[in-house]
């Protein structure tokens, strides 16, 4: 019997993700600066969530630090590899909480070994648009293997 052929989706960064990101952290910014504390208090908030708001936009949005998912390797039979921004891949399972929609994927992720489940959103701007709508597809259609753990 062959194993089953995998889909790779190389992500791209994405104009989207740079935009939804910069409004997110600029919103908590100018909440946390309107807050009633101490002008220093305020100020290093606004600093420490500007500083976040740089790492997100590096590793979701421009995918340019070593913890950033830069390909995914997903098969019919769910199995899929993550491939990091440093060349780290990590093996396990697409779980049932995946959503798919027309706007937005997010493949939710555990490896055998682990006792938590991650997350990847998906923008359509992040891949090549045929490879997003035969991920979606796939994703849509493919079954639960038995030998797996339970999610």
């Amino acid at each position: 019997m062959k194993p089953p052929v995998k889909l790779r989706l190389d992500l791209l960064p994405s104009r989207q993700a740079i935009a939804l990101v910069t409004v997110a952290y600029v919103a908590t910014a100018a909440l946390a600066a309107v807050l009633p504390a101490d002008a220093w208090l305020r100020a290093a908030a606004v600093i420490v969530i500007g500083a976040r708001g740089v790492g997100a936009l590096r590793r979701w949005a421009a995918r340019t630090t070593p913890d950033a998912v830069v390909a995914i390797d997903v098969a019919a039979d769910r199995q899929t590899t993550i491939i990091w921004g440093d060349g780290r891949r990590s093996e396990g399972f697409v779980a049932a909480e995946t959503y798919v929609g027309e706007s937005v994927t997010s493949i939710v992720w555990r490896a055998p070994d682990s006792r938590r489940s991650r997350a990847i959103a998906l923008l359509p701007d992040m891949a090549r648009p045929d490879d997003l709508r035969k991920l979606r597809v796939l994703l849509r259609y493919s079954r639960r293997v038995a030998n797996r753990p339970a999610e």
